[in-house]
């Protein structure tokens, strides 16, 4: 858990990308929930969908669509669906994830935009210093701008975002949720299925992407904080682990709500320097509560004494 934070230590930059802000920058709302399938018997409530559109100039190189293309797969990655509904269908519509720009501003979802060759970008007095992503409001419209002073700085920007925002919040809470799916497993004494969230790359183990991409912050980290990281991994896939496949519910409630600790250490900043720095998203975070109370926990089953502070 502690990983799914841990990209804020990078502060306003990383790699030589300008985050403006910063906050904003990671508070984006690229995704929302939502019923899909709907008059179907797999009608689905509380689905993961897009909540933005990509759009670039008609002006742009191949290589700047093809970083729309690679924005769009990492968001795929973080979506359970694209927002399908049979009547759309038969009516030959199907969610659009890449736009025009002209449709792109008139959707109705907040926009990412790739590039400066565009009319937004002309319109207004923008200048970049590097790399950059930048969240402006045009006309009431939340964008989160991809640009730089050339093209090699554009994609640049645009990687960042596709692999070391996007990509790495699509790894952040899949693990986020299945921790609290996991309490409600142990709690329910649902071994062989938590056994398998464990392990699974979309399920718990999907901080196996996020450790990757952090690997060269995580060597320049303080020692205390190096500590947390391993006592969390060892807690989650070595202790709860062994707990799960031995069936012994007090011992992985035990080593659960020690991870849980690991977590608020670096969420709070108890006993090491607090490493995200900004709020979460509401409207996103909060499906962990709905999830709980899907297994019939309530808040105290998981915020109890050192990780009681709750809120966003």
């Amino acid at each position: 858990m502690i990983l799914l934070i841990l990209f804020a230590f990078a502060g306003i930059t990383f790699s030589k990308v300008i985050l403006e802000p910063p906050a904003e920058v990671k508070r984006f709302p690229f995704i929302t929930y939502a019923k899909v399938w709907e008059g179907t018997p797999a009608e689905s409530e509380d689905t993961a969908v897009p909540n933005v559109v990509i759009t670039y100039g008609s002006g742009e190189p191949r290589s700047v669509v093809l970083v729309a293309v690679e924005i769009a797969y990492s968001l795929g990655q973080w979506t359970d669906d694209p927002g399908l509904s049979p009547r759309k269908i038969r009516k030959g519509g199907y969610p659009p994830l890449v736009l025009p720009l002209k449709k792109a501003l008139s959707s109705g979802k907040p926009v990412i935009l790739i590039g400066t060759n565009n009319a937004v970008v002309k319109s207004m007095p923008i200048t970049f210093r590097g790399p950059t992503l930048r969240v402006i409001e045009k006309e009431g419209k939340k964008i989160l701008l991809v640009g730089g002073r050339n093209t090699k700085e554009v994609l640049r920007a645009g990687h960042f975002l596709a692999r070391r925002i996007i990509g790495f919040k699509a790894g952040a809470y899949r693990t986020f949720f299945s921790f609290v799916r996991l309490r409600g497993m142990i709690e329910k004494e649902n071994y062989e299925s938590a056994l398998e969230l464990i392990k699974s790359p979309a399920g718990l183990s999907a901080c196996g992407k996020n450790l990757s991409l952090m690997a060269p912050m995580v060597l320049k980290m303080p020692k205390d904080v190096k500590k947390v990281v391993k006592k969390r991994n060892r807690l989650l896939y070595v202790q709860l682990s062994s707990a799960v496949r031995e069936g012994d519910k007090n011992m992985a409630l035990d080593a659960w709500k020690m991870a849980m600790k690991t977590c608020y250490q670096c969420h709070q900043g108890l006993g090491v320097p607090r490493l995200r720095k900004f709020i979460p998203n509401k409207e996103i975070h909060s499906r962990h509560q709905r999830i709980a109370k899907r297994w019939g926990l309530d808040c105290t089953a998981c915020h109890q004494r050192v990780t009681e502070v709750r809120g966003y």
